[in-house]
């Protein structure tokens, strides 16, 4: 897994994770599965199958995501990932 999304799906939740824990806007800077359904378009089973995925062979590794009661989070690599993505000017 080495900190990098390894498909599509696992993409879309990296992507969905990291607008939000960039937002300004939002209170939370972690997302539900339902919001995570509504951001990435995938379906709850796919979903599961991407989250357990993410938490490696073990289901416990906090590298990529971690869960914050229902709530799901960037882990510190992500984190770190996201945080060095080259930022999007607004449009004009």
């Amino acid at each position: 897994m080495n900190g990098h999304p390894s498909n599509r799906d696992e993409d879309l939740v990296f992507v969905a994770l990291c607008d939000r824990f960039l937002s300004t806007t939002n209170v939370h800077r972690t997302m539900t599965r339902q919001e995570l359904q509504q951001a990435t378009g995938l379906d709850a089973e796919v979903l599961e199958e991407a989250l357990k995925g993410l938490r490696g062979p073990d289901a416990h590794d906090d590298s990529c995501i971690a869960f914050e009661g229902d709530r799901v989070m960037l882990g510190p690599v992500w984190r770190a990932k996201c945080r060095a993505l080259p930022r999007d000017p607004a449009p004009r």
